[in-house]
């Protein structure tokens, strides 16, 4: 291993744990009152708090990442598949982050688009050039960056909205409302593809965390439309993943059962 290669996965270990201590005040933090009012950068898409524990999730693999790239079986992995990626992820992700709690949201969502630039990166030159070789490669190598693209795809989408639109007392307008529509029914055609793409080299573990983000999006959201709307795209997106085992035991074959995408 060389000095570089070792000073990389030092950067990797430094930049972890600035990335954990500057999300763990979201986790362990006290929850929005979502009873008092209007809160700002509330919008009509904005899922329920709980879906933020996601990053429990994302940070415990992440954890295991820059621990387990210490073996010589994630080394190629970690060295050449996510690169300096992961470092220029965690920065961008942590700029994100302090943007919106800011309430800077423009600037935010700009940076949201440059944080899923970095990690779509990884993500995809993992699984095509990176297969996993064993368990501990698709749990601590390709499983938290499928998570974290996931998550920040949804987080994109909710990040528009509360850089360009807002909560009104008399409720979503009409044109307000078809956007949201719209923007859920992008990130189900998203979580299939996900599963879609697992056909080939991909992960769907993505498509879950979108699933659950339609969940809460569901549970926090009260007009009629966007509310059972959200339910639908839930269900579809979570339930999707299972077709191929539904299709095994009605009999249907594997030429039958061919990718919809890509």
């Amino acid at each position: 291993m060389s000095n570089l290669h070792i000073a990389q996965k030092v950067a990797n270990v430094v930049v972890y744990l600035f990335f954990l201590s500057a999300t763990v005040y979201s986790l362990v933090g006290p929850a929005p009152d979502e009873n008092g009012g209007i809160l700002d950068g509330q919008t009509y898409i904005t899922p329920s708090y709980w879906i933020e524990y996601v990053w429990t999730l994302i940070h415990v693999l992440l954890g295991g990442f820059v621990i387990y790239q210490w073996f010589e079986p994630a080394h190629e992995a970690a060295i050449h598949g996510v690169g300096w990626h992961f470092v220029l992820s965690v920065l961008l992700n942590a700029a994100w982050l302090t943007l919106l709690r800011q309430g800077h949201y423009i600037i935010g969502f700009i940076f949201s688009l440059l944080t899923a630039a970095s990690v779509s990166f990884v993500f995809y030159r993992l699984s095509k050039e990176y297969p996993t070789n064993s368990w501990w490669d698709k749990l601590f190598v390709h499983a938290p960056f499928s998570l974290w693209h996931g998550w920040i795809v949804f987080s994109v989408v909710i990040n528009f909205f509360q850089a360009f639109t807002s909560v009104k007392k008399d409720g979503p307008s009409l044109l307000i409302r078809i956007l949201v529509i719209l923007a859920i029914l992008l990130l189900t055609v998203t979580a299939v593809g996900y599963v879609e793409y697992k056909k080939k080299r991909g992960d769907v573990t993505g498509a879950l965390v979108i699933g659950l983000g339609l969940l809460a999006i569901f549970t926090n959201q009260h007009d009629a439309w966007i509310h059972w709307t959200a339910l639908a795209g839930a269900i579809i997106t979570l339930i999707y993943p299972a077709r191929p085992y539904v299709f095994r035991l009605v009999g249907r074959s594997d030429s039958e059962n061919a990718p919809l995408l890509g």
